[in-house]
């Protein structure tokens, strides 16, 4: 790394909140993030060089793409800035923020707004599903199940116990304690959600199967949520230090990143 990528604060919503059922849009989760983002930061909009924004397949789910023009529209001063989409499934919004480290190390810009943002529950479980088997191999992976990714997962546990075993009850452990971690975070969607004694078992009722491995308390949730957070150059973060009385070092970094292709 070239230099040190400072970050300024952002801001992240509540992934409990279904926003279609609040009569809000896609647009509408980006702005309120952005601009809430600015404001908890003390930055105004003709403070940021560049945008970038991770997001997955909004134009499946709402049938809008270009989310990187969206900036324009949520304050006249983004006029004019530049802004990109990135797209990776489920690494989209790292590889938006590996964008945005990018840029400023390059020295072209020194600071970065980056967002990502998911509007997922304004369709059916089952069409949230076809959307999301947008990331597989189309026409040659999960061909014949219902839902793709907790059948991929299935999969990868079926080869993890073939070559080393596997206890359904460890899954289940595992289970627990994401949820159980859940409940401290204050925007987990399941932070309020009630459990049985019997719901990280193989009770069938309690915790029926998905696909294969997979039990409902395995799979993750579809969401609705955004993230946003301000990224900046040495230079930049010492001057907004500065103009705010506090130290550069009381200001979290980036030390390090790593990506990688998944094994064929």
């Amino acid at each position: 790394m070239s230099q040190n990528i400072y970050i300024l604060g952002g801001y992240q919503t509540d992934f409990a909140q279904n926003w279609t059922r609040e009569d809000l849009s896609l647009f509408d989760l980006f702005s309120t993030t952005v601009l809430t983002a600015l404001e908890k930061t003390a930055l105004d909009p003709k403070d940021i060089d560049v945008g970038h924004v991770g997001n997955f397949v909004a134009e499946l789910f709402t049938g809008q793409g270009m989310l990187g023009g969206f900036f324009g529209h949520v304050h006249k001063d983004f006029s004019g800035m530049p802004a990109s989409r990135h797209e990776g499934a489920c690494a989209s919004g790292s590889l938006a923020i590996l964008g945005a480290m990018t840029d400023i190390e390059s020295g072209r810009y020194d600071l970065a707004c980056v967002a990502g943002v998911e509007l997922m529950r304004n369709v059916s479980g089952a069409q949230a599903a076809d959307n999301l088997g947008a990331a597989i191999f189309v026409g040659e992976e999960g061909q014949d199940v219902k839902y793709i990714w907790p059948a991929m997962f299935s999969d990868l546990a079926e080869e993890y116990d073939r070559r080393y075993g596997l206890r359904h009850e460890h899954l289940m452990e595992i289970s627990k304690t994401n949820f159980d971690n859940a409940r401290r975070n204050p925007n987990a969607q399941s932070r309020n959600w009630q459990f049985e004694d019997k719901s990280f078992t193989a009770d069938d009722e309690c915790n029926p199967v998905i696909e294969g491995w997979m039990r409902r308390q395995d799979c993750g949730q579809v969401s609705d949520g955004a993230a946003v957070v301000f990224l900046a150059s040495e230079s930049r973060a010492r001057q907004y230090a500065e103009s705010r009385g506090i130290p550069l070092e009381s200001l979290a970094q980036i030390k390090g990143w790593g990506t990688r292709q998944p094994p064929c």
